[in-house]
């Protein structure tokens, strides 16, 4: 997929979420219709390469109290507001959107060989009373109703060359006037088929906001080795927006499997939250490490892994907060490990205290160093281990009892997930509440600089999971992303 054109689906997203006035509760009664049960989805060419439906009521999150401390921050959502419509090619002139927009709206994109960027083809509902003439704003009056008509801008930015209107209040543009056509016969014989993704939608059904593609975007476990590129495959991410902040949740979708959102139940139950949770967890086998984990640990746990020498199957549970860091994997009987011998504490000196059933052992080391003729001290980062309740705990910091609890039960709680048939499953969790960057947004050169400059978007959180089964070919794979939207 042309990263382009996801930040515009996420920004189209992001209107809808801010940029309306809020309705009344008779009219949301009635607009409040399942996702499935659009009319416009008739009018859905098939065979795109990636499709945003959304059917969201409209709201403004930002209420009468607020609006005077938050002035700015609604500015700055009008000029992003703006510029998205004018890079589309769309002048609302004095109109206002929430008058024109009718709480349907679809997007697709579609190969084009003889171009290197995708074709898109947006579909949304208007008002009965509003025409073309509303959301183009040209000098000559356009009010035909069943005819292509060309977008021509002088001098600006043309996204979308062509749009069209159906008697029955859709407005359908594209940047190919191909795509219109075989919209309109997608809805002449919409009755005749069933919708390209009329299952999983079923499944999806209480969302109203989801994004259908064949491939994830950049993640951790993504590789053609666990991942091929099945036309039976399909990823729907879901947007939610919830105090503040816009969640994307994308599940690995296949019916002819039995892959659907309830084979994720069991997966994406979200622990407790609370302030000492890990600004890093890695729940996972050993033998994945080098492959998947070493990008995200520091220097000395990529040491320790390096001399590692447990089971490779065997799971291990990674925590890391800024300068902390701890490893807890199940006591191997059969193969005892030894944590002397491994050559990153050669030389230290170990301290070992029992209490009740725990063991503790502290590793330590302080030498001399003679340098410039000076005599100095050198004292290297402690080593703590414990052996608690079946498990070995090694960190760089001392675990009083009541986290040795908490850990202990995080360990046993990701294991439980793991079914016996399993062959791979790793749970990766991401907390970076210092970052500002918008990852899938570096391509929308057009926009990019307003937005970086103007909405502050932090990725506070991703969260991915993968599961997979004998016999199985394709893993479960769910990601989740929280931003926080000022």
């Amino acid at each position: 997929m042309k990263l382009r054109l996801i930040g515009i689906i996420l920004l189209l997203s992001l209107l809808l979420f801010f940029g309306f006035k809020k309705v009344s509760a008779n009219k949301n009664k009635e607009q409040s219709i399942n996702i499935e049960q659009l009319n416009i989805l008739k009018y859905i060419p098939e065979n795109s390469k990636l499709l945003f439906i959304s059917n969201l009521d409209s709201f403004n999150i930002i209420n009468n109290k607020e609006k005077d401390k938050n002035t700015t921050d609604q500015d700055n959502f009008v000029l992003i507001k703006d510029s998205i419509l004018d890079y589309l090619g769309i002048d609302l002139g004095n109109n206002k959107l929430e008058d024109i927009y009718n709480n349907e709206l679809t997007i697709s994109t579609f190969e084009n060989n003889k171009k290197l960027k995708d074709d898109i083809l947006i579909v949304f509902k208007i008002k009965p009373e509003k025409t073309i003439d509303d959301l183009l704003n040209l000098p000559n009056k356009i009010d035909q109703i069943d005819e292509i008509i060309s977008i021509n801008r002088e001098n600006k930015i043309n996204f979308l060359n062509y749009i069209y209107r159906t008697d029955d209040n859709y407005i359908i543009a594209s940047s190919d006037k191909k795509l219109i056509k075989n919209s309109i016969n997608s809805s002449n014989d919409f009755k005749e088929k069933k919708f390209q993704y009329e299952g999983e939608l079923f499944a999806l059904k209480n969302q109203k906001n989801i994004l259908f593609t064949k491939k994830f975007g950049g993640n951790i476990f993504f590789d053609k080795e666990i991942l091929t590129n099945n036309n039976e495959d399909i990823v729907a991410t879901t947007f939610d927006l919830k105090n503040k902040h816009l969640i994307l949740k994308s599940y690995l979708l296949n019916n002819k499997k039995n892959i659907d959102i309830t084979a994720y139940a069991k997966f994406t139950n979200k622990e407790n939250k609370n302030k000492d949770n890990p600004q890093v967890s890695i729940f996972t086998e050993i033998k994945n490490f080098e492959k998947y984990l070493k990008p995200l640990i520091n220097n000395f746990e990529i040491s320790f892994f390096e001399d590692f020498n447990q089971n490779k199957n065997q799971d291990i549970l990674i925590l890391n907060s800024k300068k902390d860091w701890l490893f807890t994997f199940e006591k191997n009987t059969e193969n005892q490990f030894d944590l002397s011998t491994l050559k990153k504490l050669k030389d230290f000196n170990k301290y070992t205290l029992k209490q009740n059933e725990d063991i503790y052992s502290i590793y330590s080391k302080d030498i001399l160093e003679e340098k410039n003729d000076a005599i100095k001290q050198l004292t290297f980062e402690n080593i703590y281990s414990i052996e608690s309740g079946g498990l070995q705990f090694i960190s760089n910091f001392l675990i009083d009892s009541k986290k040795l609890e908490t850990i202990s039960k995080k360990f046993f709680n990701l294991k439980s997930c793991k079914d016996k048939s399993n062959f791979l499953y790793s749970k990766v969790d991401i907390k970076d509440e210092n970052s500002n960057e918008i990852g899938y947004l570096p391509d929308l050169e057009d926009l990019n600089f307003l937005i970086r400059n103007i909405l502050k978007i932090s990725n506070e959180e991703f969260l991915e999971i993968i599961s997979q089964s004998i016999p199985e070919k394709n893993p479960i794979l769910y990601t989740e992303t929280n931003l926080k939207i000022p």
